[in-house]
């Protein structure tokens, strides 16, 4: 009886360490970003990088800013529209290779704001693959995710 309790205590505490792991990424694949990609809750269709740009459900977004944000903890690539009226941002983390994207429409080009309130308020909707830390009233996820 003393060795089923002990082999009941090993195990649970392997597969708690297991879960907590991968819940913290250490066991996902980064995602190669020149092969199509999901986010479900941006796309029902891959997400396809090409040197035109995005292609996402049948339809091209031209490069609009290849180096929002590069830190040493991640890049941010920004495609729009070309009526400037849809924004995808894609953000990919150097540590573990998750991707997170961002899918808005906006009223009017968003390049006439200055301000973020301005813009906020210029959003029709904002679509994300991940949970938001401080979400806009406009925001929608499931935070379910890339993956290849």
């Amino acid at each position: 009886m003393k060795k089923y309790q002990i082999s009941v205590v090993v195990s649970s505490i392997l597969l708690l360490g297991t879960s907590i792991f991968a819940h913290a990424g250490i066991f996902s694949n980064p995602i190669d970003l020149s092969k199509p990609f999901f986010c479900k809750d941006i796309s029902p269709s891959p997400l396809r990088i090409t040197e035109k740009g995005l292609i996402m459900g049948g339809v091209l977004y031209p490069l609009y800013n290849p180096n929002a944000a590069s830190t040493p903890a991640l890049t941010n690539t920004i495609f729009r529209s070309r009526d400037n009226l849809e924004e995808i941002d894609i953000v990919q983390y150097t540590g573990n290779g998750k991707v997170d994207v961002s899918y808005m429409k906006f009223r009017s080009n968003p390049d006439q704001f200055t301000d973020d309130i301005s813009i906020e308020n210029n959003k029709i909707f904002e679509r994300g693959s991940f949970k938001a830390s401080n979400p806009g009233s406009t925001y929608y996820s499931n935070n379910q995710g890339c993956e290849q």
